[in-house]
C-alpha cells in the first residue's frame, strides 16, 4: 500500500488539504531515467530557445500567482507581503537567467587558433566552452517555498545551464510544490520541450534522498538546508562509485560586529535593527544574524538594555513545521538552563508551531560550542568581548555565509574586515545579512561548514555550478559545438586569440 502524507497548518498544527502519494525508490529511479533521456537534446538547445523556456516558466508561474499565494500562506504561515515579494523574486531570477543565457556569456567560449610561432612549441587549434553536466538532483528548501523550492534558484540555474532536473519537493508545502511543478511543465510544453526535463518526487522518507544522490545518472546535487543533512549528502555523494559534486548551502551564524563608537552614537537604533533582522521570517533565514559581537563596557551595556526593552514587545509567526519548532524549543530550553548566560525573552506565540523569541548574552570566554551552533528560529546570541579582541574573535570563527560590521565614519576597521573576509563569502558594512539580492555580484556561499564549495547559490553566477569546460582540439568546423564554430551561429561573445569578439572567423 502506497504511503500518503498531507500538509500541516503551522498556526494550528493540524493537517489539511490533498493527500500526496509518497514516491518509492522505484518511482525516483523512473523519473531520473526519463530525465536522462532528455539531457543531450535539452543541453543542445540554443541560447534563444533556452531563454524562451525560462521566460515561459516565469509566465506560467505568474498566471498562478493568486492561487499560489493563497495555498502557500496556509502551508507556511508566512504573510502575504513576504510571499508576494518572494514570488516576484522567483520570476525575476528566471528572467535574469534568461538574459544571461540569451547573451551566451555562460559558455565562456575561448578560441585559440593555430600558431606555428607559438612558444615553446607550435600551438594547435584549441577551442573551449562550457557544457551542461547532465541530470541534476535538487532538494527544495522549507524556508523559501518559492525562491528556493521547486523552481527556485537551484533548479532555475540548472535549467539555465542546460541540465534536466529532478527535484525532491519539500513535504512542508506539498501543495505549493505541486502547483509550481505544474507551472514548470506548462512552460516547457509551450516551448515544445518534454516534461521529462523536469521531474519531481514527493515524500517524507529518507530513502528518496538516498535514491537521488546514489543514482548513477545524477551528475550533481543542489541543496539548501541544514548542516546535518548537507553533510550527509556530501558524504553519500563522495562514497559513490563515481563521486559527484554537492553544492550545499548549509546555513551559518552570520556574525555581526559593533564597534564601541558606533554603539555610543546609535545603540537604540542598532539594537532594534539587529532584532528585526534576527526575527525576520521568524528567524528562519540562512542569513539570520545568529551572533552579535559587542564590546564590553558602557556601550555594550546600553545595547543590551535596548535589546531587552525591544524584545519584550516582539512575537513572531509560527515556525514552518513541527520538526523545526520542536528542535528550536528543545535547544532554547536546554541553553536557558546555563548559569553563564543571560536570557532575554519576547512574547510567546501560542498554538500550532508557535515559539518564543529568545536572545542569549554571554561573555566571549564562556561561549560554549552548543551555544555557537545555528539554531533555526527567532534567536540570536550576543557575545561580549573587549574591542581589542574583535579580530581574534573573528579569526576563531568557522566559515560563514555572511558577516557584518557596524562602524562609524572614519574608523579604521581594515584588519577586522580582512579577518571577516577570510571566513565569509559576503561581508557587509553598516547593514544586516538577511537581504540577499539576485545580481551578478552576489556571493551566497562561504567557507566550510556554511557551504560545501566556494560557489554561489544566489545570483546568475550560480549557473556555473552545473557547467564544466570542455576543450575541442583539431576538430573540423562542422563537428564543433555551435558556440565554437567559425561562423558563430549563435552570435555570442567569444575570446578569439585573446580578444573578445562576436565576429565570425
Amino acid at each position: 500500500m502506497t504511503a500518503t502524507f498531507q500538509a500541516a497548518d503551522p498556526t494550528t498544527g493540524q493537517v489539511f488539504g490533498n493527500s500526496f502519494n509518497e514516491s518509492s525508490v522505484q518511482d525516483v529511479s523512473a523519473v531520473i531515467a526519463k530525465a536522462s533521456k532528455t539531457k543531450h537534446t535539452y543541453g543542445a538547445t540554443s541560447p534563444a530557445k533556452r531563454a524562451a523556456i525560462l521566460r515561459a516558466i516565469g509566465a506560467a508561474i505568474e498566471s498562478r500567482r493568486e492561487k499560489l499565494i493563497e495555498i502557500t500562506m496556509k502551508e507556511t504561515a508566512l504573510p502575504n507581503g513576504r510571499l508576494t515579494g518572494e514570488l516576484s523574486r522567483t520570476v525575476f531570477q528566471l528572467e535574469q537567467f534568461a538574459l544571461m543565457v540569451e547573451s551566451g556569456s555562460h559558455y565562456q567560449a575561448i578560441i585559440d587558433l593555430p600558431d606555428s610561432n607559438w612558444v615553446p612549441a607550435a600551438r594547435p587549434d584549441i577551442r573551449k566552452a562550457n557544457q551542461s553536466l547532465g541530470v541534476v538532483g535538487i532538494f527544495a528548501a522549507s524556508n523559501f517555498p518559492f525562491a528556493f523550492s521547486v523552481i527556485g534558484g537551484d533548479s532555475a540555474s540548472a535549467l539555465a545551464a542546460g541540465c534536466p532536473v529532478v527535484v525532491k519537493a519539500h513535504p512542508s508545502h506539498p501543495n505549493t510544490c505541486q502547483l509550481m511543478h505544474e507551472a514548470v511543465i506548462e512552460g516547457l510544453a509551450k516551448e515544445g520541450i518534454s516534461a521529462d526535463v523536469f521531474g519531481m518526487v514527493q515524500g517524507l522518507s529518507p530513502d528518496i534522498t538516498h535514491a537521488i544522490v546514489s543514482h548513477p545518472e545524477i551528475t550533481a546535487i543542489g541543496f539548501t538546508g541544514s548542516g546535518l543533512v548537507g553533510k550527509i549528502l556530501v558524504d553519500a555523494a563522495a562514497k559513490r562509485e563515481v563521486p559527484i559534486p554537492v553544492f550545499a548551502e548549509m546555513g551559518s551564524l552570520n556574525p555581526v560586529f559593533f564597534t564601541p563608537k558606533v554603539l555610543s552614537e546609535k545603540a537604540a537604533d542598532l539594537a532594534k535593527a539587529a532584532l528585526d533582522s534576527a526575527t525576520l521570517g521568524s528567524g528562519q533565514f540562512c542569513t539570520k544574524p545568529g551572533i552579535l559581537v559587542i564590546p564590553t563596557g558602557a556601550e555594550g551595556d546600553s545595547f543590551i538594555a535596548e535589546v531587552e526593552s525591544y524584545l519584550g514587545t516582539l512575537s513572531v509567526a509560527p515556525l514552518l513545521n513541527k520538526g523545526i519548532a520542536n528542535r528550536y524549543g528543545t535547544s532554547i530550553t536546554a541553553l536557558a538552563k546555563s548559569s553563564s548566560l543571560k536570557v532575554i525573552s519576547g512574547k510567546t506565540t501560542e498554538g500550532g508551531f508557535g515559539v518564543t523569541p529568545t536572545v542569549f548574552v554571554v561573555d566571549c570566554a564562556k561561549a560554549t560550542p552548543e551555544l555557537l551552533e545555528e539554531h533555526f528560529g527567532p534567536t540570536t546570541v550576543i557575545i561580549r568581548a573587549p574591542y581589542q579582541d574583535f579580530v581574534s574573535v573573528a579569526s576563531n570563527m568557522e566559515g560563514q555565509l555572511c558577516a557584518g560590521l557596524h562602524a562609524s565614519a572614519g574608523e579604521q576597521v581594515n584588519e577586522l574586515t580582512a579577518a571577516l573576509a577570510e571566513k565569509a563569502g559576503r561581508v557587509i558594512l553598516n547593514g544586516f545579512p538577511t537581504a540577499v539580492a539576485v545580481t551578478a555580484a552576489m556571493q551566497h556561499g562561504g567557507q566550510w561548514p556554511s557551504s560545501s564549495s566556494h560557489t554561489t547559490s544566489v545570483g546568475i553566477d550560480s549557473v556555473y555550478r552545473f557547467l564544466r569546460p570542455v576543450a575541442h582540439q583539431g576538430f573540423a568546423d562542422e563537428l564543433l559545438p555551435p558556440a565554437l564554430q567559425n561562423s558563430n551561429p549563435w552570435n555570442i561573445s567569444r575570446t578569439v586569440n585573446g580578444k573578445v569578439s562576436k565576429e565570425s572567423i
